[in-house]
């Protein structure tokens, strides 16, 4: 079956976290696959976190000398998600604060994310080609912006394979992106594909869930209404994330990365490509497996992708970019990692980059301290001023080696760090950070009650 043609189908919505784009689309999935839809009202929070309401723009516009010269409702993406209502006169470096476009590709509308993930810091933005941008005249200008919330709901398509045993793996993509068809439309629609090839086998050793929700927010709340008998038999997790365009795949490691998943995975790389590249977890791709790999759930997860991408976040990432062989590439992959995994097949797993052997860095007794976690789950850092941010995003992606890169990393990796009893010396060796800023930063964690000194 063809997954271009399903990518297509699913591209059409307005998809957010919560909104009419991602209910519209739900019967369109049930076609596919006879999803169960779970339901969380908006405005429930969780470690800081919180579902949004249903957001629209109603007006949007921009004048110059009375005239208009931008109206950012031509583009479903034209002004950034979540953003509150504004109405008022600025000048123009006071506009340029709130217009995003990108440079590299001038003529493209940018999408604009930010206010879903950062909840103490919304603002209002306008998304518009960086051609208009760059020659918008000196000046005042008016701006009307108009937007409305109204109370929704989260959905989480959820289908259940069973095999002989409950061991389950999770086959993850995200659907919160608006018309955006590598990002991740293309993830959903391998993952069901490569379910309905699952459903043709006669006999499964294990079992297997799609999971097709909004990034972040659909899987933690999904993981936090499990019993703890059900999450024992999620074993591990495979991310599904912009892997329809013609780069070659690469893959991220589990946390650990020496899991049977992360084995399957190996083995079936090299047998499908002979070489591929592949980086230890959080240092290629980052997204959903912070929240399955977070404490207490601890699910060994895989990121499948074939990201960076130069159409990545604008109006350029059609379906009309993408190639069925390659979607039909990644769908074979998964089931090659299956089948590998299947066989109890195993391979030599590649030893993880960030493993400190050469013993702590500092003697002095608070770098030698050790914290347990006082939390469950993934965190909204933002919440609490803790937050990293990953270095720019370019067209090799992100360079995780950089000095913001393995801030990043540290940040993403320090509930598992925590619970392997990992000291600030040996957190500050392993990453590469300085000593004293590695103990600031956990001191931090403790003020906001995050974590607990252990006595050492």
């Amino acid at each position: 079956m063809s997954v271009l043609s399903l990518v297509e189908k699913l591209f059409p919505f307005s998809y957010s976290i919560t909104g009419s784009g991602n209910d519209e689309s739900i019967p369109v999935y049930q076609t596919e696959l006879n999803f169960t839809v779970h339901e969380y009202a908006s405005n429930q929070s969780l470690n800081g976190w919180y579902i949004p309401d249903a957001w629209r723009v109603i007006k949007a516009q921009i004048f110059h000398n009375e005239q208009l010269i931008y109206d950012a409702c031509t583009s479903p993406l034209g002004v950034a998600i979540l953003s509150p209502s504004f109405s008022g006169e600025l000048s123009l470096t006071e506009l340029n604060q709130h217009l995003i476009s990108c440079e590299q590709l001038p003529d493209a509308i940018p999408y604009q994310w930010q206010n879903l993930y950062r909840p103490n810091e919304i603002s209002w933005a306008l998304c518009m080609p960086d051609n208009i941008k760059q020659n918008l005249p000196s000046g005042n200008y008016q701006v009307i912006l108009e937007t409305k919330n109204s109370a929704s709901t989260m959905k989480v398509l959820d289908y259940f394979l069973p095999g002989q045993s409950d061991e389950t793996i999770i086959i993850n993509g995200h659907n919160c992106h608006p018309f955006q068809a590598n990002d991740d439309i293309s993830g959903c629609a391998v993952a069901i594909r490569v379910i309905q090839a699952l459903k043709q086998q006669a006999k499964l050793k294990y079992s297997y869930r799609v999971i097709i929700a909004p990034e972040l927010h659909g899987p933690m709340f999904w993981l936090n209404e499990l019993t703890k008998q059900e999450r024992e038999k999620l074993t591990g997790c495979i991310l599904l994330k912009s892997v329809g365009n013609k780069a070659d795949m690469r893959l991220q490691r589990s946390y650990n990365d020496d899991s049977a998943l992360d084995l399957a995975a190996q083995n079936a790389f090299t047998k499908r490509y002979q070489t591929f590249e592949q980086g230890a977890f959080r240092t290629i791709y980052g997204n959903d497996e912070t929240v399955f790999e977070a404490p207490p759930f601890n699910i060994p997860t895989i990121s499948l992708t074939r990201w960076p991408f130069k159409q990545y976040h604008t109006d350029l990432d059609t379906p009309e970019t993408l190639c069925e062989q390659a979607l039909q590439d990644s769908v074979d992959l998964v089931l090659d990692i299956i089948a590998s995994y299947e066989k109890n097949e195993s391979t030599v797993s590649s030893p993880n980059e960030y493993l400190c052997e050469s013993g702590n860095i500092a003697t002095e007794a608070k770098y030698q301290q050790t914290y347990q976690r006082n939390f469950d789950g993934l965190v909204c850092l933002s919440a609490y001023g803790l937050y990293k941010s990953i270095p720019q995003v370019d067209s090799s992606g992100v360079d995780y080696s950089s000095l913001s890169g393995r801030w990043n990393t540290l940040m993403n990796c320090l509930p598992r760090e925590i619970e392997a009893k990992q000291n600030v010396a040996q957190l500050a060796e392993k990453y590469q950070l300085p000593v004293e800023g590695v103990y600031q930063y956990l001191e931090l964690w403790v003020e906001n009650n995050l974590l607990i000194k252990e006595n050492n």
